[in-house]
């Protein structure tokens, strides 16, 4: 994918490949996950906005997209110690708490406050705290699908889990030490835009995870038959010009 070509309605009659033009007959979908900023500049689209508060104010020339370096790692265990109590597979945790955070032996590790999630994997638990912030832009081709964390994070983690669930009591010495985690793309408040950018160019921007946010698919799919969809309207981009915007988080998480 390497750009789009517009007509004079400013709506993409062609997509332009390594491969070769595709012309578009009806719509086109963009689910471009980190590459999001990438796709907005192809569609021509503004790198700084406007963004209106709900009180009235106007906070000028804020960066429309943002990377974050998404922290996460994994402990080797039996993936069947985290179970549900009849021993199915159990959801993704994510827990945010100000409860003063130590590790199995009483060292502090915070009393600000912070947040994990985890869920099972093929062999252990895997899961990632709070993002760090990447300054200026950064190179996604390659994807750098791994990453290196904070020296901190497995001491932090592997506390966090013990303070979750007893089950996890002595973790620390399990973790694994692997590249993961990866870099995310978010949009000015942090928040997913789905809407059309162009007159035929819907766009699945939810600030990382692209096709993988098949939880909003039937959405879409009403938007691009032409039905309405209330759940989607909270997320159109232009909450940033009238002022109505997402609740503002007091998590340490960016898309909480």
């Amino acid at each position: 994918m390497t750009g789009f070509e517009l007509g004079d309605d400013d709506a993409v009659t062609a997509v332009e490949t390594s491969k070769g033009r595709i012309a578009v007959g009806e719509q086109v979908v963009i689910a471009p996950g980190p590459w999001a900023k990438k796709f907005w500049g192809m569609l021509g689209l503004p790198m700084t906005i406007d963004i209106h508060t709900p009180s009235g104010d106007v906070v000028r020339d804020q960066p429309m997209w943002t990377y974050w370096n998404l922290q996460e790692g994994e402990i080797t265990v039996d993936p069947l110690m985290f179970a549900t109590a009849d021993g199915g597979a159990p959801p993704v945790i994510h827990l945010d708490t100000d409860a003063p955070l130590t590790t199995d032996d009483g060292v502090s590790i915070t009393d600000e406050l912070w947040g994990i999630y985890f869920k099972r994997d093929r062999h252990g638990v895997q899961g990632g705290a709070s993002p760090l912030t990447v300054e200026g832009d950064i190179d996604l081709d390659p994807y750098p699908s791994t990453t290196n964390v904070d020296e901190s994070f497995p001491d932090m983690w592997c506390a966090a889990l013990s303070h979750a669930m007893s089950r996890f009591e002595g973790c620390r010495a399990l973790y694994k030490q692997a590249r993961s985690g990866g870099v995310g793309s978010f949009t000015a408040d942090n928040f997913p835009v789905f809407d059309y950018l162009k007159p035929n160019a819907y766009g699945i921007l939810d600030s990382n995870h692209g096709y993988k946010m098949i939880g909003v698919g039937r959405e879409v799919a009403r938007v691009l038959l032409g039905d309405s969809a209330p759940l989607m309207t909270p997320f159109r981009f232009e909450r940033f010009a009238t002022g109505d915007l997402h609740p503002v988080s007091n998590s340490p998480y960016p898309w909480s």
